[in-house]
């Protein structure tokens, strides 16, 4: 059902324009889902009345998560709330067959979601040309022996990573505040501003090409790939083995005195070397360089709310040569080289980025091209070439939606997007999950690679 909110909704309109965000122009869904072991207590914290009202109570302190995209008479995006045609949020509930029991021996398989039906997939698929599309969607399944499974997807328009957790463990806090009859916390927003400036330099990541039709940059973009031979798996690697590359790093030579690198720059430059290689030893991709991209959150550079609703991302490019792809001895390198990269990241350089796709914008649609908002092109969407993402999340809060019964035992992502790895902290945080998708000969030879398997053990296959 679709959340009916009567006059709870407040009667003025919130309007943002398209480019306020560098992701604002990606018409996705992208689902997670958050498994809650069986209590008794589930019966009463998230039942289908209370989750219900506390949802409605959380969503009328946020009328943009009723908003429609909607293309305006100049062919500017604008996210626009109506609360006289109001875009409503969705809430199903669902008796599933499966018990969490069995979900948790078989690794809690992104398949099982599907074929037990705790899913909801979306009609036009996980890219979504459709402006009438709802932000956000929720399903809670009943499992059979007491435990709950809640199954998110929100359009990223709205919603990246960050801000769906946060929203989720709002919702959760707001049931437990709703149970002591306390005023519940609105969520914030975190959206970007542009300036609208002229002159501002253009970002290597973002591209415009108004040479051909959408459809014909789609194709361009897109590699030829089976859908039915793709494989997803989630494999576990250990923190302090993450800890440990980082020391070595750190001790390799590479660094000047100040330098530093993160976790999140070795967990990626590790998992470049034996992707990178997996793909090419499998022959799906041409031997060559790679571009490895980092998805950069925004709000603490920009000083935005960090953990407001909204989707302020950036990609972080760094193009790595096949000879440092190939030696496990260049981690280090490519750990380092990832570093510098998202170090050029500066307050004013994101600044700037934004408003330079605000002028590429205005200039689109003064040249009268036809939907400019599609003619923004991502690394991440280009398939084609070799590309390989990852999004490491483990400061968000991923764990943290506890109704009142506990917080949820396992999460796992149900992104289907090759060559992008997603890391989720472990319950206990002493450990990353990697969300891997890749083509089956792909997977095989990751799967056979004695480096990878050395650090890495395999949770569940799909």
């Amino acid at each position: 059902m679709r959340i009916d909110m009567g006059g709870h909704l407040p009667k003025e309109a919130v309007s943002w324009t398209a480019t306020t965000s560098t992701l604002f122009m990606l018409p996705l869904y992208k689902p997670v889902i958050q498994f809650y072991k069986p209590s008794p207590l589930n019966d009463m914290c998230m039942s289908r009345d209370v989750l219900r009202q506390s949802l409605i109570a959380v969503l009328s302190k946020c009328p943009l998560v009723f908003a429609r995209v909607t293309a305006q008479p100049d062919r500017s995006l604008v996210l626009e709330y109506n609360p006289e045609n109001s875009n409503n949020p969705v809430l199903e509930f669902h008796n599933a067959t499966v018990s969490y029991a069995d979900l948790e021996t078989r690794g809690f398989r992104l398949s099982d979601v599907s074929s037990n039906g705790l899913n909801m997939p979306v009609e036009d698929g996980m890219f979504t040309e459709s402006f009438e599309s709802p932000l956000l969607k929720f399903k809670v399944s009943f499992l059979s022996d007491g435990g709950v499974a809640l199954y998110s997807t929100r359009h990223h328009v709205l919603f990246d990573g960050n801000a769906l957790f946060s929203f989720v463990s709002n919702w959760a806090r707001c049931t437990r505040m709703l149970a002591q009859n306390q005023v519940p916390i609105p969520p914030e927003m975190s959206l970007v501003q542009c300036l609208n400036k002229t002159g501002s330099p253009k970002p290597a990541e973002i591209t415009v090409d108004t040479t051909q039709a959408f459809s014909g940059i789609v194709a361009a973009i897109k590699h030829a790939m089976d859908p039915n031979n793709m494989r997803s798996c989630v494999f576990s690697i250990a923190a302090s083995e993450i800890k440990r590359l980082k020391q070595q790093t750190m001790d390799s030579g590479l660094l000047l005195q100040g330098e530093w690198v993160s976790s999140n720059n070795v967990l990626t430059a590790f998992i470049a070397h034996h992707i990178t290689r997996a793909n090419m030893d499998a022959c799906v991709y041409e031997r060559g360089p790679w571009v490895v991209y980092n998805s950069l959150d925004m709000r603490r550079l920009l000083g935005l709310p960090l953990r407001g609703i909204g989707s302020p991302l950036f990609t972080v490019n760094c193009l790595v040569s096949y000879d440092e792809l190939m030696d496990a001895k260049h981690i280090f390198q490519v750990a380092y080289r990832v570093r510098k990269c998202v170090e050029r990241c500066t307050n004013g350089y994101l600044q700037d980025a934004n408003d330079w796709i605000a002028a590429s914008y205005k200039e689109l649609v003064k040249d009268g091209i036809q939907e400019p908002w599609n003619h923004l092109s991502f690394t991440m969407l280009d398939s084609n070439a070799r590309n390989l993402g990852v999004s490491c999340m483990d400061k968000i809060p991923v764990y943290d939606a506890d109704f009142g019964a506990g917080r949820p035992e396992m999460v796992r992502s149900l992104d289907n997007i090759s060559n992008y790895v997603i890391a989720l902290p472990s319950p206990q945080s002493d450990a990353y999950h990697l969300h891997v998708c890749l083509e089956g000969p792909a997977m095989n030879a990751l799967m056979a690679d004695p480096g990878w398997n050395s650090l890495c053990s395999l949770m569940c296959d799909s």
